[in-house]
């Protein structure tokens, strides 16, 4: 089922995620509720996708969203992360299993479920389920109104609300872990990731390193050698 031309002025659910190419850092997902109502606010707090925003702003914009929207954010540390990862579920399928508890935890919320919810779309729907269906404690299975949308942000505002939530949960994560280290902790999966990797390998050890590292990334092999 398609959604209808007029998608950008009906209510909705949106659901992003963000910390996904990131080697140090959480995932992060958020789904928001968005009633018709409330989308001229949102367009007047400067909602748009993530990505086109300073993570500076970002925050600023997301403690008023807050104040705006029904919201979930569900926060997933690495060494979660990669306990799913060793018991053989892929990155798709640890997003779809964060997305799908959002979500259901949103509309358990809201108390009814909303005639559209779309998700920025990771991978094909069908995939979504079947990773859903593969995992043996995962009981509901949010199926009802579901919609996957490539470049979901520019749909409807609530997946970019959603977009702007998860980064500022992930911003926030990443300052405590810098405070905590004692040193700024770098965004990406790029060289200099590598490089301070090398420096929480020398400082704490490899225990250390694997509880805030996605552990199946290939900077993994790179940061470990001699």
């Amino acid at each position: 089922m398609n959604l209808p031309n007029n998608i950008a002025n009906l209510s909705a659910i949106g659901s992003d995620e963000v910390g996904v190419g990131d080697y140090l850092g959480p995932l992060v997902v958020a789904s928001v509720y968005v009633n018709v109502s409330q989308i001229a606010t949102l367009q007047a707090l400067g909602v748009k996708d993530s990505k086109g925003l300073t993570d500076k702003r970002i925050c600023a914009i997301a403690s008023q969203v807050k104040n705006t929207v029904d919201y979930q954010i569900l926060t997933l540390p690495n060494d979660k992360y990669n306990k799913m990862v060793e018991h053989g579920i892929n990155a798709h399928g640890i997003k779809s299993f964060l997305h799908n508890k959002a979500i259901g935890t949103l509309q358990a919320q809201l108390g009814f479920v909303p005639d559209y919810i779309i998700v920025d779309e990771f991978t094909a729907i069908k995939n979504h389920f079947k990773y859903l269906e593969a995992m043996p404690k995962v009981t509901d299975i949010m199926r009802e109104k579901v919609h996957f949308i490539k470049k979901g942000e520019s749909v409807h505002i609530a997946v970019a609300a959603a977009s702007i939530l998860a980064r500022a949960a992930f911003v926030e994560f990443m300052d405590h872990l810098s405070a905590e280290l004692q040193s700024a902790v770098p965004k990406g999966a790029g060289a200099h990731v590598d490089d301070f990797a090398r420096q929480i390998l020398s400082l704490h050890g490899e225990e250390k390193l694997r509880a805030i590292a996605k552990w199946h990334f290939a900077n993994t092999k790179k940061v470990l050698q001699p």
